[in-house]
């Protein structure tokens, strides 16, 4: 058995790779925030999640999160190889979603700090000389009572108020990848002997709001409510696969399916 050290060990993400990891029979540490010890002791395999996404109200500390303890960790940590934990947001209005491809950062994006940092870290890993696979799971869901994220709201909201306000476009539509499949499958490519630097993980095929909606109203009986927003630019490219594909056997579940079983589960728990 191998030893992992998971930073955002907590959260979303990360709490689900220290469930699975401690569920295989490794050694797992969840460093807190002010834990010097990161610096001298071996940390093994490093699991980075630790990101952080609100760029109107803690840009710092989306910088802090996503670039600045990442770049202590590469130039002084004592580590065998490390996961950085991306987004396939850095595809947001590309004509592809192709690893290798070229990259723009859009001006009108109010999250493009975002995905500067994202591209700053995964840039930093590249040039840092150490062991590190980056990789870009899509929009990530699962069981979170807490989250403000996309599904999990609306989800509480159809439950709790019997209504879901979208404001979004019916044709709104991007990948979604269980946070189950984004844990499981990068363990498997850790497992490989030869892998790829940036892979994308995600179930390959965009859905629409509309669709979201109609298994909401059919689970739920709760009302749909479309706003008219105008938004900034954000369309998604499907993500490509290809790669992830070539290296590990691994089937991803298909949200829609899964959309019945969590609202379920939120019944349970809420």
């Amino acid at each position: 058995m191998g030893k992992f050290t998971v930073f955002g060990g907590r959260g979303f993400i990360g709490s689900e790779f220290v469930k699975e990891l401690n569920q295989q029979g490794h050694e797992v540490y969840v460093p807190e925030r002010s834990d010097e010890e990161i610096y001298t002791k071996n940390l093994g395999t490093i699991i980075y999640s630790a990101g952080y996404g609100d760029c109107q109200k803690d840009p710092h500390n989306v910088l802090h999160a996503n670039v600045i303890l990442l770049s202590e960790l590469l130039e002084r940590a004592i580590f065998d190889k490390l996961v950085y934990i991306s987004s396939t947001r850095v595809y947001m209005n590309q004509k592809s979603s192709d690893e290798n491809e070229d990259l723009i950062i859009c001006n009108d994006d109010s999250r493009r700090l975002f995905n500067l940092t994202k591209l700053t870290a995964e840039e930093l890993c590249l040039k840092s000389g150490r062991n590190c696979l980056i990789i870009r799971p899509s929009n990530v869901y699962g069981l979170a009572l807490n989250s403000t994220l996309f599904l999990p709201s609306i989800i509480k909201d159809a439950i709790n108020l019997s209504q879901v306000d979208m404001y979004v476009n019916p044709s709104y539509s991007k990948d979604y990848v269980s946070v189950n499949d984004v844990v499981k499958s990068t363990l498997l490519l850790l497992a490989e002997d030869s892998i790829a630097r940036v892979i994308n993980i995600a179930s390959g095929n965009n859905v629409t709001a509309m669709e979201i909606a109609k298994v909401l109203k059919a689970e739920t009986n709760s009302k749909i409510v479309w706003h008219n927003v105008i938004n900034s630019r954000e369309i998604f490219p499907v993500t490509k696969i290809a790669m992830i594909n070539e290296i590990i056997d691994y089937k991803f579940s298909n949200v829609l399916d899964d959309l019945k079983i969590m609202i379920n589960q939120y019944r349970n728990k809420l």
